[in-house]
Protein backbone atom coordinates (compact mmCIF):
# COMPACT_ATOMS: atom_id res chain seq x y z
CA UNK A 1 0.00 0.00 0.00
CA UNK A 2 1.24 3.49 -0.80
CA UNK A 3 0.04 4.94 2.49
CA UNK A 4 2.40 4.01 5.28
CA UNK A 5 0.80 1.44 7.58
CA UNK A 6 1.99 3.12 10.74
CA UNK A 7 0.38 6.40 9.73
CA UNK A 8 -2.92 4.68 8.96
CA UNK A 9 -2.91 2.93 12.29
CA UNK A 10 -2.18 6.08 14.25
CA UNK A 11 -4.91 8.00 12.47
CA UNK A 12 -7.43 5.20 12.90
CA UNK A 13 -6.71 4.82 16.60
CA UNK A 14 -7.04 8.53 17.14
CA UNK A 15 -10.42 8.90 15.50
CA UNK A 16 -11.78 5.67 16.93
CA UNK A 17 -10.64 6.77 20.38
CA UNK A 18 -12.42 10.09 19.92
CA UNK A 19 -15.62 8.20 19.17
CA UNK A 20 -15.08 5.94 22.16
CA UNK A 21 -14.99 2.94 19.87
CA UNK A 22 -11.52 1.49 20.37
CA UNK A 23 -11.89 -2.10 21.51
CA UNK A 24 -10.07 -2.90 24.75
CA UNK A 25 -7.69 -5.82 24.84
CA UNK A 26 -8.74 -8.91 26.73
CA UNK A 27 -6.79 -11.91 28.01
CA UNK A 28 -7.53 -15.52 27.21
CA UNK A 29 -11.31 -16.12 26.96
CA UNK A 30 -12.39 -12.76 28.30
CA UNK A 31 -13.34 -11.42 24.91
CA UNK A 32 -16.80 -9.90 24.63
CA UNK A 33 -19.18 -11.97 22.60
CA UNK A 34 -20.87 -10.58 19.56
CA UNK A 35 -24.61 -10.67 19.16
CA UNK A 36 -25.84 -12.89 16.38
CA UNK A 37 -27.59 -9.79 15.01
CA UNK A 38 -24.42 -7.76 14.48
CA UNK A 39 -24.40 -6.28 10.99
CA UNK A 40 -21.02 -6.20 9.29
CA UNK A 41 -22.07 -4.35 6.15
CA UNK A 42 -23.87 -1.02 6.61
CA UNK A 43 -27.64 -1.32 6.04
CA UNK A 44 -27.39 1.11 3.14
CA UNK A 45 -24.45 1.57 0.81
CA UNK A 46 -26.14 4.36 -1.11
CA UNK A 47 -24.33 7.68 -1.52
CA UNK A 48 -25.39 11.07 -2.97
CA UNK A 49 -22.89 10.45 -5.75
CA UNK A 50 -25.01 7.62 -7.15
CA UNK A 51 -27.07 10.31 -8.84
CA UNK A 52 -24.15 10.91 -11.22
CA UNK A 53 -24.41 7.46 -12.75
CA UNK A 54 -24.65 7.68 -16.51
CA UNK A 55 -23.93 4.64 -18.64
CA UNK A 56 -23.28 6.97 -21.59
CA UNK A 57 -20.36 8.74 -19.83
CA UNK A 58 -17.47 8.98 -22.29
CA UNK A 59 -14.14 7.49 -21.25
CA UNK A 60 -12.32 10.78 -21.72
CA UNK A 61 -14.69 12.39 -19.17
CA UNK A 62 -13.91 9.62 -16.68
CA UNK A 63 -10.19 10.15 -17.24
CA UNK A 64 -10.61 13.87 -16.68
CA UNK A 65 -12.50 13.32 -13.39
CA UNK A 66 -9.85 10.87 -12.28
CA UNK A 67 -7.07 13.35 -13.12
CA UNK A 68 -8.75 16.15 -11.14
CA UNK A 69 -9.52 13.87 -8.21
CA UNK A 70 -6.03 12.44 -8.12
CA UNK A 71 -4.47 15.90 -8.14
CA UNK A 72 -6.55 16.99 -5.15
CA UNK A 73 -5.82 13.66 -3.45
CA UNK A 74 -2.09 14.02 -4.01
CA UNK A 75 -2.21 17.42 -2.33
CA UNK A 76 -4.23 15.96 0.57
CA UNK A 77 -7.28 18.05 -0.29
CA UNK A 78 -9.53 15.07 0.26
CA UNK A 79 -12.83 16.94 0.46
CA UNK A 80 -12.27 18.31 -3.04
CA UNK A 81 -11.00 14.99 -4.35
CA UNK A 82 -13.97 12.89 -3.21
CA UNK A 83 -16.67 14.12 -5.66
CA UNK A 84 -14.44 13.46 -8.66
CA UNK A 85 -13.25 10.07 -7.43
CA UNK A 86 -16.77 8.95 -6.55
CA UNK A 87 -18.02 9.88 -10.02
CA UNK A 88 -15.19 7.85 -11.52
CA UNK A 89 -16.11 4.80 -9.45
CA UNK A 90 -19.85 5.18 -10.14
CA UNK A 91 -19.31 5.29 -13.89
CA UNK A 92 -16.30 3.07 -14.52
CA UNK A 93 -15.99 -0.63 -13.74
CA UNK A 94 -12.45 -0.91 -15.04
CA UNK A 95 -9.08 0.14 -13.78
CA UNK A 96 -10.03 3.76 -13.10
CA UNK A 97 -12.95 2.70 -10.95
CA UNK A 98 -10.70 0.36 -8.99
CA UNK A 99 -8.06 3.02 -8.43
CA UNK A 100 -10.67 5.62 -7.55
CA UNK A 101 -12.45 3.60 -4.84
CA UNK A 102 -9.12 2.88 -3.16
CA UNK A 103 -8.47 6.62 -2.92
CA UNK A 104 -12.03 7.26 -1.78
CA UNK A 105 -11.67 4.77 1.08
CA UNK A 106 -8.29 6.15 2.10
CA UNK A 107 -9.62 9.73 1.97
CA UNK A 108 -12.44 8.92 4.39
CA UNK A 109 -10.07 6.90 6.55
CA UNK A 110 -7.68 9.84 6.78
CA UNK A 111 -10.55 12.25 7.42
CA UNK A 112 -11.62 10.02 10.32
CA UNK A 113 -15.08 9.28 8.96
CA UNK A 114 -15.80 5.70 9.97
CA UNK A 115 -19.20 5.11 8.36
CA UNK A 116 -18.19 6.55 5.00
CA UNK A 117 -14.95 4.54 5.02
CA UNK A 118 -16.92 1.33 5.50
CA UNK A 119 -19.45 2.27 2.83
CA UNK A 120 -16.63 2.93 0.39
CA UNK A 121 -14.96 -0.37 1.29
CA UNK A 122 -18.05 -2.51 0.89
CA UNK A 123 -19.17 -0.72 -2.27
CA UNK A 124 -15.76 -1.40 -3.72
CA UNK A 125 -15.67 -5.00 -2.55
CA UNK A 126 -18.98 -5.73 -4.27
CA UNK A 127 -17.24 -5.02 -7.53
CA UNK A 128 -13.63 -5.88 -6.69
CA UNK A 129 -13.85 -8.71 -4.10
CA UNK A 130 -10.08 -9.19 -3.97
CA UNK A 131 -9.16 -5.52 -3.44
CA UNK A 132 -6.49 -5.76 -0.71
CA UNK A 133 -6.62 -2.11 0.34
CA UNK A 134 -10.36 -2.22 0.91
CA UNK A 135 -10.10 -5.44 2.89
CA UNK A 136 -7.40 -3.87 5.02
CA UNK A 137 -9.43 -0.76 5.89
CA UNK A 138 -12.61 -2.76 6.50
CA UNK A 139 -10.88 -5.42 8.60
CA UNK A 140 -8.94 -2.92 10.64
CA UNK A 141 -12.00 -0.79 11.39
CA UNK A 142 -14.30 -3.73 12.15
CA UNK A 143 -11.79 -5.16 14.59
CA UNK A 144 -11.34 -1.85 16.39
CA UNK A 145 -15.10 -1.28 16.43
CA UNK A 146 -15.38 -4.49 18.45
CA UNK A 147 -16.88 -6.46 15.55
CA UNK A 148 -13.98 -8.88 15.36
CA UNK A 149 -16.04 -11.54 13.61
CA UNK A 150 -16.80 -9.03 10.86
CA UNK A 151 -13.06 -8.46 10.48
CA UNK A 152 -12.23 -12.14 9.97
CA UNK A 153 -13.34 -12.43 6.28
CA UNK A 154 -11.28 -9.36 5.43
CA UNK A 155 -8.12 -10.73 7.01
CA UNK A 156 -8.77 -14.11 5.41
CA UNK A 157 -8.72 -12.38 2.04
CA UNK A 158 -5.57 -10.47 2.95
CA UNK A 159 -3.83 -13.72 3.92
CA UNK A 160 -5.08 -15.36 0.75
CA UNK A 161 -3.48 -12.59 -1.30
CA UNK A 162 -0.26 -12.44 0.72
CA UNK A 163 0.17 -15.79 2.47
CA UNK A 164 3.59 -14.87 3.87
CA UNK A 165 2.67 -11.44 5.27
CA UNK A 166 3.33 -11.89 8.98
CA UNK A 167 1.22 -8.96 10.18
CA UNK A 168 -1.86 -10.39 8.43
CA UNK A 169 -1.22 -13.87 9.77
CA UNK A 170 -0.73 -12.58 13.32
CA UNK A 171 -4.00 -10.68 13.20
CA UNK A 172 -5.97 -13.51 11.63
CA UNK A 173 -4.66 -16.05 14.16
CA UNK A 174 -5.63 -13.76 17.02
CA UNK A 175 -9.07 -13.09 15.55
CA UNK A 176 -9.66 -16.83 15.25
CA UNK A 177 -8.50 -17.20 18.84
CA UNK A 178 -10.98 -14.56 19.98
CA UNK A 179 -13.67 -16.32 17.99
CA UNK A 180 -12.81 -19.63 19.70
CA UNK A 181 -11.93 -21.07 16.31
CA UNK A 182 -9.31 -23.84 16.20
CA UNK A 183 -8.01 -22.39 12.92
CA UNK A 184 -5.94 -20.09 15.16
CA UNK A 185 -3.54 -23.00 15.70
CA UNK A 186 -3.11 -23.64 11.98
CA UNK A 187 -2.45 -19.97 11.17
CA UNK A 188 -0.05 -19.54 14.09
CA UNK A 189 1.84 -22.64 12.91
CA UNK A 190 2.35 -20.89 9.57
CA UNK A 191 3.94 -17.99 11.43
CA UNK A 192 6.22 -20.38 13.30
CA UNK A 193 7.30 -21.94 10.00
CA UNK A 194 7.98 -18.51 8.50
CA UNK A 195 10.20 -17.42 11.38
CA UNK A 196 11.60 -20.42 13.22
CA UNK A 197 13.72 -18.29 15.54
CA UNK A 198 10.85 -16.11 16.74
CA UNK A 199 10.25 -17.27 20.30
CA UNK A 200 7.08 -15.17 20.60
CA UNK A 201 5.52 -17.06 17.70
CA UNK A 202 6.48 -20.34 19.39
CA UNK A 203 5.00 -19.30 22.73
CA UNK A 204 1.78 -18.11 21.14
CA UNK A 205 1.53 -21.34 19.18
CA UNK A 206 1.80 -23.38 22.38
CA UNK A 207 -0.72 -21.06 24.05
CA UNK A 208 -3.23 -21.66 21.25
CA UNK A 209 -2.64 -25.40 21.30
CA UNK A 210 -3.14 -25.50 25.06
CA UNK A 211 -6.24 -23.33 24.84
CA UNK A 212 -7.98 -25.46 22.22
CA UNK A 213 -6.66 -28.93 22.94
CA UNK A 214 -5.73 -28.81 26.62
CA UNK A 215 -2.48 -30.73 27.11
CA UNK A 216 0.00 -29.41 24.54
CA UNK A 217 2.11 -32.56 24.56
CA UNK A 218 -0.10 -34.55 22.22
CA UNK A 219 -0.28 -31.66 19.75
CA UNK A 220 3.48 -31.16 19.88
CA UNK A 221 4.01 -34.90 19.49
CA UNK A 222 1.93 -34.87 16.32
CA UNK A 223 3.56 -31.68 15.05
CA UNK A 224 7.00 -33.23 15.50
CA UNK A 225 5.89 -36.40 13.76
CA UNK A 226 4.61 -34.36 10.82
CA UNK A 227 7.65 -32.12 10.61
CA UNK A 228 10.70 -33.64 12.35
CA UNK A 229 12.98 -31.18 10.56
CA UNK A 230 11.41 -28.24 12.40
CA UNK A 231 14.10 -27.77 15.03
CA UNK A 232 12.28 -25.16 17.09
CA UNK A 233 9.21 -27.36 17.25
CA UNK A 234 11.35 -30.35 18.24
CA UNK A 235 12.88 -28.30 21.04
CA UNK A 236 9.44 -27.23 22.28
CA UNK A 237 8.28 -30.85 22.18
CA UNK A 238 11.34 -32.10 24.05
CA UNK A 239 11.10 -29.41 26.72
CA UNK A 240 7.38 -29.97 27.21
CA UNK A 241 7.88 -33.72 27.54
CA UNK A 242 10.56 -33.08 30.16
CA UNK A 243 8.36 -30.64 32.06
CA UNK A 244 5.64 -33.29 32.22
CA UNK A 245 8.04 -35.93 33.50
CA UNK A 246 8.04 -37.85 30.21
CA UNK A 247 11.82 -38.14 30.24
CA UNK A 248 12.12 -41.01 27.81
CA UNK A 249 9.85 -39.29 25.29
CA UNK A 250 11.90 -36.09 25.46
CA UNK A 251 15.13 -37.78 24.33
CA UNK A 252 14.32 -38.24 20.63
CA UNK A 253 13.26 -34.66 19.77
CA UNK A 254 16.08 -33.17 21.84
CA UNK A 255 18.57 -35.48 20.11
CA UNK A 256 17.20 -34.32 16.76
CA UNK A 257 17.86 -30.72 17.75
CA UNK A 258 21.41 -31.54 18.79
CA UNK A 259 22.07 -33.43 15.57
CA UNK A 260 21.14 -30.34 13.56
CA UNK A 261 22.63 -27.83 15.97
CA UNK A 262 25.45 -29.44 18.02
CA UNK A 263 26.01 -26.21 19.97
CA UNK A 264 22.41 -25.79 21.09
CA UNK A 265 22.97 -25.40 24.83
CA UNK A 266 19.28 -25.58 25.72
CA UNK A 267 18.81 -28.94 23.98
CA UNK A 268 21.91 -30.39 25.69
CA UNK A 269 20.73 -29.16 29.08
CA UNK A 270 17.20 -30.55 28.76
CA UNK A 271 18.44 -33.87 27.44
CA UNK A 272 20.91 -34.09 30.30
CA UNK A 273 18.14 -33.44 32.82
CA UNK A 274 15.94 -36.04 31.12
CA UNK A 275 18.80 -38.54 31.32
CA UNK A 276 19.12 -37.75 35.01
CA UNK A 277 15.43 -38.50 35.38
CA UNK A 278 16.14 -41.87 33.80
CA UNK A 279 19.14 -42.32 36.16
CA UNK A 280 21.54 -42.37 33.20
CA UNK A 281 24.05 -40.14 34.93
CA UNK A 282 27.11 -40.86 32.79
CA UNK A 283 25.19 -39.91 29.65
CA UNK A 284 23.95 -36.77 31.37
CA UNK A 285 27.50 -35.84 32.31
CA UNK A 286 28.54 -36.21 28.67
CA UNK A 287 25.84 -33.75 27.62
CA UNK A 288 26.85 -31.28 30.31
CA UNK A 289 30.48 -31.49 29.21
CA UNK A 290 29.36 -30.71 25.66
CA UNK A 291 27.78 -27.53 27.01
CA UNK A 292 31.12 -26.56 28.55
CA UNK A 293 32.71 -26.74 25.11
CA UNK A 294 30.39 -23.89 24.14
CA UNK A 295 30.31 -22.12 27.53
CA UNK A 296 33.57 -23.09 29.27
CA UNK A 297 32.94 -20.87 32.31
CA UNK A 298 29.40 -22.04 33.04
CA UNK A 299 29.67 -22.73 36.79
CA UNK A 300 26.07 -23.92 37.04
CA UNK A 301 26.76 -26.73 34.57
CA UNK A 302 29.91 -27.69 36.49
CA UNK A 303 27.76 -28.06 39.60
CA UNK A 304 25.31 -30.23 37.66
CA UNK A 305 28.20 -32.51 36.68
CA UNK A 306 29.32 -32.69 40.31
CA UNK A 307 25.79 -33.59 41.38
CA UNK A 308 25.67 -36.44 38.84
CA UNK A 309 28.97 -37.80 40.12
CA UNK A 310 27.41 -37.70 43.60
CA UNK A 311 24.56 -39.89 42.36
CA UNK A 312 27.20 -42.27 40.93
CA UNK A 313 28.94 -42.32 44.35
CA UNK A 314 32.04 -40.92 42.66
CA UNK A 315 32.58 -38.29 45.31
CA UNK A 316 36.16 -37.30 44.49
CA UNK A 317 35.13 -36.45 40.91
CA UNK A 318 32.21 -34.48 42.25
CA UNK A 319 34.55 -32.53 44.53
CA UNK A 320 36.81 -31.79 41.56
CA UNK A 321 33.93 -30.21 39.65
CA UNK A 322 32.78 -28.09 42.58
CA UNK A 323 36.34 -26.80 42.69
CA UNK A 324 36.16 -26.00 38.97
CA UNK A 325 32.88 -24.15 39.56
CA UNK A 326 34.44 -22.02 42.31
CA UNK A 327 37.38 -21.23 40.06
CA UNK A 328 34.97 -20.06 37.38
CA UNK A 329 32.78 -18.15 39.84
CA UNK A 330 34.37 -17.27 43.15
CA UNK A 331 32.07 -17.50 46.17
CA UNK A 332 29.35 -19.24 44.13
CA UNK A 333 26.71 -20.45 46.59
CA UNK A 334 25.51 -23.33 44.44
CA UNK A 335 29.02 -24.80 44.31
CA UNK A 336 29.24 -24.83 48.10
CA UNK A 337 25.76 -26.35 48.38
CA UNK A 338 26.68 -29.07 45.90
CA UNK A 339 29.88 -29.76 47.81
CA UNK A 340 27.91 -30.08 51.06
CA UNK A 341 25.54 -32.51 49.34
CA UNK A 342 28.56 -34.62 48.37
CA UNK A 343 29.58 -34.85 52.02
CA UNK A 344 26.07 -35.77 53.12
CA UNK A 345 25.62 -38.38 50.41
CA UNK A 346 28.97 -39.94 51.24
CA UNK A 347 27.93 -40.51 54.87
CA UNK A 348 24.83 -42.42 53.79
CA UNK A 349 26.84 -44.35 51.18
CA UNK A 350 29.52 -45.40 53.66
CA UNK A 351 27.02 -46.46 56.31
CA UNK A 352 25.18 -48.57 53.75
CA UNK A 353 28.35 -49.99 52.23
CA UNK A 354 29.77 -50.97 55.62
CA UNK A 355 26.36 -51.99 56.97
CA UNK A 356 26.85 -50.00 60.14
CA UNK A 357 25.33 -47.34 62.32
CA UNK A 358 26.63 -43.90 63.16
CA UNK A 359 30.29 -43.38 63.98
CA UNK A 360 32.20 -40.32 65.11
CA UNK A 361 33.66 -39.80 61.62
CA UNK A 362 30.13 -39.43 60.26
CA UNK A 363 29.63 -36.41 62.51
CA UNK A 364 32.92 -34.92 61.32
CA UNK A 365 31.83 -35.24 57.69
CA UNK A 366 28.47 -33.70 58.52
CA UNK A 367 30.42 -30.83 60.10
CA UNK A 368 32.21 -30.33 56.80
CA UNK A 369 28.83 -30.21 55.04
CA UNK A 370 27.59 -27.70 57.62
CA UNK A 371 30.65 -25.51 57.09
CA UNK A 372 30.17 -25.66 53.32
CA UNK A 373 26.55 -24.54 53.70
CA UNK A 374 27.80 -21.69 55.87
CA UNK A 375 30.01 -20.54 53.00
CA UNK A 376 27.05 -20.82 50.61
CA UNK A 377 25.03 -18.57 52.92
CA UNK A 378 27.43 -15.72 52.10
CA UNK A 379 26.02 -15.70 48.56
CA UNK A 380 22.78 -13.68 48.75
CA UNK A 381 21.20 -15.78 46.01
CA UNK A 382 21.54 -18.95 48.11
CA UNK A 383 21.48 -17.56 51.64
CA UNK A 384 17.97 -18.71 52.58
CA UNK A 385 18.40 -22.23 51.20
CA UNK A 386 21.83 -22.63 52.82
CA UNK A 387 20.58 -21.55 56.25
CA UNK A 388 17.68 -23.96 56.02
CA UNK A 389 20.05 -26.81 55.25
CA UNK A 390 22.39 -25.80 58.08
CA UNK A 391 19.50 -26.04 60.54
CA UNK A 392 18.60 -29.51 59.26
CA UNK A 393 22.15 -30.75 60.04
CA UNK A 394 22.38 -29.55 63.62
CA UNK A 395 21.04 -32.84 64.94
CA UNK A 396 23.78 -34.93 63.31
CA UNK A 397 26.84 -32.80 64.11
CA UNK A 398 29.36 -34.25 66.60
CA UNK A 399 27.97 -34.08 70.14
CA UNK A 400 30.01 -32.91 73.12
CA UNK A 401 30.06 -36.48 74.42
CA UNK A 402 31.39 -37.77 71.08
CA UNK A 403 34.08 -35.11 71.06
CA UNK A 404 35.13 -36.01 74.60
CA UNK A 405 35.20 -39.73 73.90
CA UNK A 406 37.34 -39.13 70.78
CA UNK A 407 39.65 -36.58 72.44
CA UNK A 408 38.16 -33.88 70.19
CA UNK A 409 39.74 -35.47 67.16
CA UNK A 410 39.41 -33.38 63.97
CA UNK A 411 40.91 -35.75 61.40
CA UNK A 412 39.07 -38.55 59.68
CA UNK A 413 40.10 -42.18 60.10
CA UNK A 414 37.59 -44.24 58.18
CA UNK A 415 38.99 -45.26 54.77
CA UNK A 416 35.60 -44.71 53.11
CA UNK A 417 36.08 -41.00 53.84
CA UNK A 418 39.83 -40.57 53.69
CA UNK A 419 39.92 -42.02 50.16
CA UNK A 420 38.60 -38.73 48.84
CA UNK A 421 38.26 -36.12 51.64
CA UNK A 422 41.52 -34.33 52.25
Amino acid sequence: MKTEKWLMQIIAILFLAQLGLVQAQFDDDEFPGESEEVLCIPESLATPYDAFYNPETPQNEIKKWYSFGSEYYKNKNYESALPYLWKVFINDTGKYGKLAIKKVANSYFTLQVVDSTLIACYRGLERYPDHANLHYYAGYLQDNLGKFRCAIPNYEKLVEGKPDEKSYLEKLAFLYYKDKNEKAVEIQKRLVDLDLKNSDYQKTYILYITHFFGDPLEALRQAYKNDPENIDMALSYGKTAFDQGEYRESIDPLSAVMANDPKNVEAHKYRAMSLEGLEQYNAAIADYKNILEVEPDNAEIMCAIASDYKDLNQFSKGMYWTGKALQAKSGYGLAYITRAELYEACVAHCQDKEDRGRKYDDGLVYQKAYNSYAKAAKDPAYKADARKRMNSLKGVLPTEEEKFMNQNRKTLKLQCFTSWIK
